[in-house]
């Protein structure tokens, strides 16, 4: 068998990327949307000649020479790009042999996923907040994610971060996981002051509190407080985040199955965690591909012990083309999703999808 294809479609804000065999068996995979259209090039231009006429069961030898071939390209938008023919890779290698990914990841660690509501956004009000997460709590999840501050270190005031975790731990009472994300809002001083007056709420970590390329910052911060912090959504491959663990920047490390260069990748991230004592909890704002691939990721994980992002919610608003992509969409239940269980990745991609509207 031969891939003699790969093809990218930009649906709606997924970005799909389908490895066609001379066997008839398609795998799918899915790239981070950030600059779609770059990424596009890079899966294309870049990695789609290296790949025509492999063996696409030879995932680990052609995950190498993509990253190998390409070294002078290196950088996020390649392992984005590698990251989606990755997938695609696995759940061509499911298919082919009638078992699900999570079996070729080393086996069914655990067979539903508890999620946490991801997220309360900024730019609410304190009150507004508070009723976001009420809904969440009363929808079935038991955690929620609030995002706070503003941009890239800058300690913009006035900042609400204090007073919304406060009105949401009122709201959704002490029982339940209360997380919240800066998206590299602070300063290494501001996020730390802001940190303490958030360990006082119980908050069960701090995502991402500085520019997630200051690691020493990251240090500073996990050092001095008590409450876990988290970080790793940026970054990519198993290199960065072994710097990531050395120097003990996160204590809950975030790996994207879609950024960081696939299920290959990410499951190597894992065990070097593992190795460090540090669990993972992957970003993961996909509703579609990528909520399979993660999903089989976690399953097989054992280190995956916390509950996992989740952005599918009850006041999510409708995109029809989006939402079709799969046959079958991703439910929460009880605030739950159960982990596919078909061959490969376990769902059913509706091509004619594909075809009518992310065609280039």
């Amino acid at each position: 068998m031969k891939i003699s294809a790969v093809r990218v479609f930009l649906v709606k804000g997924l970005v799909i990327v389908r490895v066609e065999t001379d066997a008839g068996v398609t795998g799918y995979g899915e790239c981070s949307a950030m600059n779609s259209g770059v990424i596009r090039s890079v899966v294309t231009d870049s990695l789609a000649p290296l790949l025509v006429g492999e063996n696409p069961m030879e995932v680990e030898r052609l995950w190498e020479k993509m990253y190998v071939t390409t070294y002078k390209l290196r950088g996020q938008a390649q392992s984005i790009g590698i990251s989606g023919v990755d997938i695609a890779l696995w759940d061509i290698l499911g298919k082919v042999l009638d078992t699900p990914v999570y079996q070729l990841l080393g086996g069914r660690y655990r067979e539903r996923i508890r999620m946490y509501a991801s997220s309360v956004p900024r730019g609410l009000d304190v009150p507004q907040s508070a009723e976001k997460a009420r809904q969440y709590i009363h929808a079935g999840f038991t955690a929620v994610k609030v995002k706070v501050g503003t941009r890239w270190g800058f300690d913009d005031l006035p900042d609400t971060a204090v007073a919304t975790a406060t009105a949401i731990r009122d709201a959704i009472g002490p029982d339940i996981e209360l997380m919240v994300d800066a998206n590299s809002a602070y300063s290494a001083h501001a996020a730390i002051r802001i940190g303490r007056k958030l360990e006082a709420l119980d908050v069960f970590h701090f995502e991402e509190p500085t520019p997630f390329h200051d690691i020493d910052a990251m240090a500073q911060i996990a050092d001095a407080l008590d409450m876990p912090v988290a970080g790793g959504e940026q970054d990519h491959t198993r290199y960065r985040f072994r710097e990531i663990l050395e120097r003990r920047a996160a204590d809950i490390v975030q790996p994207d199955v879609i950024k960081a260069g696939g299920l290959s990748e990410c499951k190597k991230i894992a065990a070097m965690a593992d190795a460090f004592g540090r669990p993972v909890t992957p970003h993961n704002t996909n509703r579609t591909i990528g909520m399979a691939a993660t999903l089989h990721f976690l399953a097989s994980t054992p280190n995956a012990r916390y509950s996992q992002e989740c952005t599918i919610l009850p006041d999510l608003r409708p995109n029809p083309i989006r939402d079709a992509v799969l046959r079958e969409p991703f439910r929460v239940v009880d605030g739950y999703i159960d982990v596919p269980a078909g061959p490969g990745l376990g769902v059913e991609v509706d091509d004619s999808v594909l075809e009518q509207h992310g065609a280039a």
